[in-house]
């Protein structure tokens, strides 16, 4: 189980040195937040869509590999 959590940690990190490889520290990004309940995950968090350069951010790491499409 342990070295579950290390693998983890590790596409964290990669998928974190991407995001920041394609969005600079400093660079203007746009948060866009839904309020809708169905917006919301199973924690009654919001679901945002931030994007950088009319990207999406998500969508660009799915793309790149270093993240995966999660569908609830």
């Amino acid at each position: 189980m342990r070295t579950n959590v290390a693998y983890r940690e590790r596409q964290a990190k990669h998928a974190r040195a991407v995001s920041r490889k394609f969005c600079p520290d400093g660079s203007t990004i746009t948060i866009t937040i839904t309020t809708a309940k169905q917006n919301r995950d199973q924690y009654a968090r919001y679901i945002a869509e931030v994007t950088y350069n009319n990207t999406n951010i998500s969508d660009y790491l799915i793309d790149k590999g270093v993240a995966k499409l999660w569908k609830p």
